[in-house]
């Protein structure tokens, strides 16, 4: 090899090395920790700051065989997959169909890229108020939980029969 194409070889190297570097350090992660309380948690980490975003404490859906552990553990990588999607931002509510049976469908919270419903993100019980359990759940990812019912990231499609739709902008948390 040539001097010009080593030291292009070493410069494209090294700024490979350095967008990698970049890259990775961009990354949110959500997993999935018990906490000194034994409470399950749904936490977030993106560069060296990690957050608790979710403390699960309901147990309505224990008798359905999802007690506060379980939904942690399958709530949580749906974040991660909604996140790495790109549709995490994005947030609605809608029904969705039982895995192993078509013919059921649960009213949900998910990501959307329109009006219908992308990425699931957690079961409601029917008797919910989706509207207000988005709203409270997008306060939770935007990191301003207290003010939920004064979520200014909602607002109701102007398509006529579309459901409330939220934005979430996850980086919100880690300035609180």
């Amino acid at each position: 090899m040539k001097n010009y194409q080593w030291l292009l070889f070493i410069s494209l190297f090294g700024l490979n090395l350095v967008l990698t570097a970049c890259e990775k350090s961009e990354k949110v992660v959500f997993f999935c920790e018990t906490d000194n309380d034994g409470e399950h948690t749904t936490k977030v980490k993106y560069q060296d700051k990690t957050k608790d975003l979710i403390v699960w404490k309901r147990t309505d859906f224990v008798k359905a065989g999802f007690p506060p552990q379980r939904r942690c553990e399958e709530v949580t990588p749906k974040l991660q997959d909604a996140y790495d999607n790109g549709t995490l931002p994005t947030l609605t509510w809608g029904y969705s169909e039982a895995e192993n049976n078509p013919n059921q469908r649960f009213k949900s919270l998910c990501t959307t890229t329109g009006k219908e419903c992308h990425t699931l993100i957690l079961t409601l019980l029917e008797s919910d108020d989706a509207d207000n359990e988005l709203k409270k759940f997008t306060a939770v990812l935007n990191g301003d939980a207290s003010s939920a019912y004064q979520n200014s990231s909602c607002a109701l499609p102007q398509q006529t029969g579309a459901n409330l739709t939220c934005t979430v902008d996850i980086f919100k948390v880690f300035n609180k």
